[in-house]
């Protein structure tokens, strides 16, 4: 398959697009080889067929010369090599992540695009889930790709090391990584050497040979050696080729080889002192000035080299010191773009420092200016940062921080002013609206309260001015964070104020207002007002809005629909911002998390299981970390339930406590409650009563049992707490208390509009009052919710209550002519669902299916499930999609009505059990 089928068309280039990344670092320097070495390091070709090769020795080896010769003949092969040049600046894993995907999507002409949308769009995306759709694209694009990372050891985040392995261990067979180093990374290197995975080349393998030798020094010294030279200078040098380097540049003014063998021998020991004594002293006094006077900068161009020395003779200089193969190299093909040796580079730094300490700094500044003329503000920053100069670096910060927001970059804002001192931003007003809006937007919600409270203060005592347009944009922020800190009326009253500013059509402001209000709207009942002004907004939209943006003002207007307990409405309208979502960023994003959460709890309660499964997979670290409270709030309590009904219990309840700390940690009282509702129902469900009163009496210390005076969100996490203290009430044989509490929560949801909640809390009402010993009114409620549980498909909240509702919903049945607005139909639909939920319940041993019902495809991966294979390997032998083959096997394990792979096997194809992986199970 080719590699662009798979993707979507790329997005026009924005010409007012805001450059991140340092492009330079995506290329090595020239492959332009003093001496050719990929043919006699022959142990490099078994990376051909090898996920990793290391090429690690210390500095000066020629770590980078060899990774660059080796790209330079691989994609004169037609292979596809990616590069990225690192440093200690990548030592985050966002930023690392950024430059691994775009070094890949420029390799191969796109593959990776969705993987790099998922990290423009949105700041808490994981870093192995931007790994996982990489490496989903990679499979599906079949092409062949080297991906080599130089001085890979300058990275010491775990995260980066965790990612990394994981990359490695799930690799398709058509990626190859390649990393240089000058010591062994922190990667569990065994892992693959003992599947054979695994090449290394190191010091040994590296020392020049006596023909390198030879080659060497006739070239750069121009001077050709008799065999005992040669072998004199090699064995003085080691074959380190820094050394050779540094005799090859003493040879030029002494041809005593033994003399300067005698010489290198000891520069290892003290490379400062040797430059200084044998190389500098023959530099001119214009070199040796533009040397040190570039020192403070990583890649140079003749432009930026003349801002730093105040001079125009940069590129003569350049040029001169190539000539000279004076540690220096071209890292582009034209020869506009280069850089020094790693060493050198060291050695320089030190003697500026030492010669000139009081230049350091303004060189950093003039290369800070220069970059931010140049609108590089990645080098800007860092430049000012290295100065001292944190009001420059703040000013660049600041220049483009809004711009990024706007274009959901929030990572990269937060990555920047995390390194600014306080009081570079103290009286920066617009830059730290920014940093606000990336802390609100990152669900940072405790950092941006404080935030916006410290702006707002610093402007009421006179320390910071602002106009009208700045207190819209204040109020907008207020709104954001009322919206996603779950205030649903204080979101209503900001949203409506910064509206009624009339701010600029279509701009940021503008589209946060529109998205509070309609949040706020949705749960005060005003379902006809959301859907006017989502009309409005989507009539004005040009477009071009930011993806996440965008689907989440969707998404809230689908919220409205959902609360007033229009499902078929609701899933109507997740489903639109879903597909749209999945289209332009893939279906492992952030945006397409917030419409699975919604859709699992509506696929859930229609008794769907195939669309619960397929809107959940693979989302729930998504879901954990980059959605908004509502949608992740019934993600956790489905995904909860769905392992629950698998006699995963523990899972269950594993997946409750990571919820609940994600609440905990962003003050999400409702995701709080509803952790601990849904705990309390599985305890009692699975009669551990204790377990369900100890998280009781947490939960009764939380939410009052008041009713909210207004329609609310704080009315759904009232009503959850007050539905699970019923529960324990009943459990207690205390149903007529019961009954009394669910008689006020079903009046207050039905009176604010909350049909779906109300129906749910009818239901219980009805199981209440029956055990309470009041037939007549429980079959009365239980109607109520089946009128309205009928026009919107109901099941779950019936089947979940267990035997207590379906002995209610018989006599119903029995006295059908009591309650005529309910169809006989719905109620043998229902029966059916209790029938079937029974059968789930019982022992595969008196449920399994036949192998029989297989078709050939399932049956094929069956064959490999019972070789050993994991679902990546398998997925690779059949040139399919890791998600296809999880697709596959979720169809096996319910065709055979079976939970683990051993089961699977076991029933379907009635193989040797020992030949199954266990730690697959």
């Amino acid at each position: 398959m080719a590699p662009m089928d798979s993707r979507q068309p790329a997005r026009p280039p924005d010409p007012d697009a805001i450059e991140v990344l340092v492009r330079t670092k995506l290329a090595p320097a020239s492959a332009r080889g003093i001496v050719a070495r990929i043919a006699r390091l022959g142990r490099l070709r078994r990376g051909l067929d090898r996920r990793l090769t290391l090429v690690c020795a210390p500095a000066g080896y020629g770590k980078t010369t060899l990774l660059a010769e080796w790209r330079h003949a691989l994609v004169a092969s037609d292979v596809k090599v990616a590069w990225v040049s690192l440093d200690q600046d990548d030592d985050n894993a966002s930023i690392f992540a950024s430059y691994v995907v775009a070094a890949i999507v420029d390799a191969t002409g796109g593959v990776g695009a969705r993987a790099q949308q998922l990290l423009r769009d949105r700041a808490l995306i994981p870093l192995k889930t931007v790994f996982d759709e990489l490496l989903n694209e990679l499979d599906s694009a079949g092409v062949d790709l080297f991906l080599m990372l130089d001085d890979f050891d300058r990275l010491a985040s775990p995260v980066i090391h965790d990612a990394m392995f994981d990359l490695l261990r799930y690799a398709p067979s058509n990626l190859h990584v390649v990393l240089a180093c000058r010591s062994v990374p922190a990667l569990p290197l065994s892992y693959f050497e003992s599947r054979d995975e695994l090449v290394r080349v190191d010091e040994h393998d590296l020392r020049f040979d006596d023909t390198e030798t030879r080659a060497f020094f006739e070239r750069v010294a121009g001077k050709p050696l008799n065999a005992d030279n040669v072998a004199r200078l090699r064995a003085a040098t080691e074959g380190w080729v820094s050394g050779l380097q540094l005799a090859a540049l003493a040879l030029h003014d002494d041809s005593d080889a033994a003399r300067v063998a005698e010489q290198v021998s000891h520069a290892r020991a003290g490379i400062a002192a040797y430059l200084n004594d044998n190389v500098m002293t023959q530099v001119p006094d214009a070199i040796r000035h533009f040397l040190l006077h570039t020192a403070v900068l990583d890649r140079m161009t003749p432009a930026l080299c003349d801002a730093l020395t105040g001079r125009d003779d940069a590129l003569d200089c350049l040029e001169w010191l190539n000539a000279h193969n004076l540690f220096i190299r071209s890292i582009d093909g034209d020869r506009r773009r280069y850089r020094y040796h790693a060493l050198f580079l060291q050695y320089l730094r030190e003697e500026l420092a030492l010669r000139e300490p009081g230049a350091v700094a303004t060189l950093h500044r003039r290369a800070s200016a220069w970059y931010a003329d140049e609108r590089q503000w990645p080098d800007a920053v860092r430049h000012a940062l290295a100065a001292g100069d944190f009001d420059a670096a703040a000013g660049w910060v600041e220049a483009c921080a809004m711009k990024l927001i706007a274009s959901s970059d929030v990572r990269t804002v937060l990555d920047w002013v995390s390194r600014l001192p306080g009081q570079a931003l103290a009286g920066r007003l617009r830059l730290r609206i920014a940093h606000t809006w990336a802390l609100a937007l990152s669900m940072q919600m405790v950092e941006a309260r404080r935030a916006l409270e410290a702006l707002e203060a610093d402007i009421a005592t006179g320390r910071l001015d602002t106009d009208a347009v700045t207190a819209t944009e204040l109020l907008a922020v207020r709104s954001l964070i009322a919206g996603l800190s779950d205030h649903s009326i204080e979101s209503l009253q900001l949203g409506e104020r910064v509206l009624a500013a009339a701010p600029p059509a279509g701009s940021w402001v503008e589209q946060i207002g529109q998205t509070t209000l309609i949040f706020g709207l949705g749960y005060a009942g005003r379902l006809g007002d959301v859907r006017d002004l989502g009309a409005r907004a989507e009539h004005a939209a040009s477009g071009h809005e930011p993806l996440y943006a965008n689907v989440y003002r969707q998404n809230m207007s689908g919220l409205a629909e959902f609360v007033a307990g229009r499902l078929h409405d609701a899933s109507k309208t997740f489903e639109t911002a879903l597909h749209a979502a999945e289209r332009s960023a893939g279906r492992l994003s952030a945006a397409t998390a917030l419409s699975a959460g919604y859709l699992s709890a509506i696929y859930y309660e229609w008794n769907d299981w195939a669309k619960v499964r397929d809107a959940q997979a693979d989302r729930f670290d998504i879901a954990m970390q980059a959605c908004s409270l509502g949608p992740l709030l019934r993600f956790m309590q489905t995904a909860a339930l769905l392992q629950f009904q698998s006699g995963n219990d523990a899972r269950a309840h594993d997946m409750l406590d990571e919820a609940d700390r994600v609440a905990c940690s962003r003050q999400w009282l409702r995701l709080r409650v509803a952790c601990m509702a849904t705990g309390i129902r599985l305890h009692l469900a699975a009669g551990k009563p204790t377990q369900a009163h100890r998280v009781g009496r947490a939960l009764a210390s939380l939410v009052s049992p008041v009713p909210p005076d207004e329609a609310s969100s704080h009315v759904e996490t009232w009503q959850m707490a007050q539905s699970a203290q019923a529960r324990l009430l009943l459990a207690d044989a205390r149903a007529s208390e019961a009954a009394q509490r669910m008689a006020t929560v079903h009046a207050v949801l039905a009176a604010r509009g909350f049909d779906w909640f109300a129906a749910q809390a009818a239901v219980l009402l009805a199981i209440a009052l029956d055990q309470a010993g009041d037939e007549s009114a429980a079959l009365a409620a239980l109607a109520r919710a089946l009128e309205y549980g009928q026009g919107n498909g109901l099941v779950r909240t019936f089947v979940d209550e267990g035997a207590a509702a379906e002995r209610l919903l018989a006599r119903v049945h029995r006295r059908a002519d009591r309650f005529p607005a309910v169809g006989a139909w719905y109620l043998r639909d229902l029966a059916r669902a209790f029938d079937g939920q029974r059968q789930s319940n019982a022992t595969p041993a008196t449920r399994q299916g036949g192998p029989g019902n297989l078709s050939a495809r399932e049956v094929e991966i069956l064959d490999y499930v019972a070789r050993g294979l994991s679902n990546k390997e398998i997925a690779r032998a059949l040139r399919v999609a890791p998600e296809t083959i999880k697709w596959h096997l979720k169809n096996v394990f319910e065709k055979l009505n079976v939970t683990s792979r051993i089961q699977a096997v076991r029933s379907g194809l009635a193989l040797d059990p020992s030949r199954v992986r266990r730690d697959d199970e």
